[in-house]
């Protein structure tokens, strides 16, 4: 995976954010692939050790598992429970029969293209469960010959750095949210380090309660020149909530070309307005 500073990637986020695909399914993920997106998926341990695809802790939001069930962790339940219910009735009816995937089942999807690449967030950064997922997911890595195609994403330095030192050729991304003074602080902390043992840095974009001065987001632009100017076209940015073709449009003139959304289909054609518009 060597990326392109021409070209612009962009992150289809839970696979279709909840949005426009049912988060985290084999659906999900075939549709950010289809837009020309790099879909994400969840990671998770079960009970029985077996990796799987789900942003939640629990089957509540996404599945129509019953009460006494939906509310427990899915580290306490096997995959052969996790998978007796739909995963994409409560999104829409009309694609029910989804169920929550394994790590195995979406690296079956990649097999048999090499053009698709995919963004693994891992979510069990628990003592007891890291090392397990660790130890799965990379064998999992190995097993299909996908080093090159992954990028780890996390929320956890030490833990990302994890990722690095067992699988050098792997690429990983930290990501950062919060308010703005502690993203650029948590920023600047990475750059100090001289980003060691990562790849990317995603900033997360929140929408300003009043963005009077056409500016929608909440982390100013200079702020993100900045990043810029430390990072170049390895910063990420996630546009959390809303875009339009202006903030792109900007967006882009300060360089950057990895992006993320919760809206692939519609990212993917304001990014084609926003090519017109420049084309014109």
């Amino acid at each position: 995976m060597n990326f392109d500073p021409e070209k612009i990637y962009w992150q289809a986020h839970r696979g279709g954010g909840g949005y426009e695909a049912p988060d985290n399914t084999l659906y999900a993920m075939e549709y950010g692939w289809k837009l020309g997106g790099i879909p994400e998926a969840d990671i998770r341990v079960t009970a029985d050790q077996e990796v799987i695809c789900l942003h939640d802790n629990t089957l509540a939001r996404t599945t129509d598992a019953p009460e006494e069930l939906a509310g427990r962790p899915v580290g306490e339940l096997t995959l052969a429970q996790i998978r007796r219910f739909d995963a994409s009735r409560k999104f829409r009816s009309d694609l029910a029969g989804q169920h929550i995937p394994t790590v195995r089942e979406v690296f079956e999807r990649m097999k048999s293209d090499s053009s698709r690449l995919l963004y693994a967030d891992i979510k069990n950064y628990d003592a007891e469960r890291f090392p397990v997922l660790l130890e799965k997911f990379i064998a999992l890595v190995r097993e299909y010959d996908l080093t090159d195609r992954i990028i780890v994403a996390g929320r956890d330095y030490e833990l990302n750095c994890r990722f690095k030192k067992e699988l050098p050729a792997i690429k990983t991304m930290h990501w950062i949210g919060h308010d703005p003074a502690e993203r650029m602080a948590e920023f600047r902390r990475l750059a100090e380090r001289n980003f060691a043992g990562l790849d990317m840095v995603q900033l997360h974009l929140y929408i300003k309660e009043n963005p009077a001065d056409g500016w929608i987001y909440d982390l100013p632009v200079a702020d993100i020149r900045e990043a810029f100017g430390m990072l170049g076209t390895r910063l990420e940015v996630f546009p959390f909530g809303a875009f339009t073709e202006d903030a792109v449009r900007t967006l882009l003139e300060i360089g950057i070309r990895q992006f993320a959304t919760d809206e692939p289909l519609r990212f993917s054609r304001t990014l084609e307005a926003v090519r017109r518009g420049k084309a014109g």
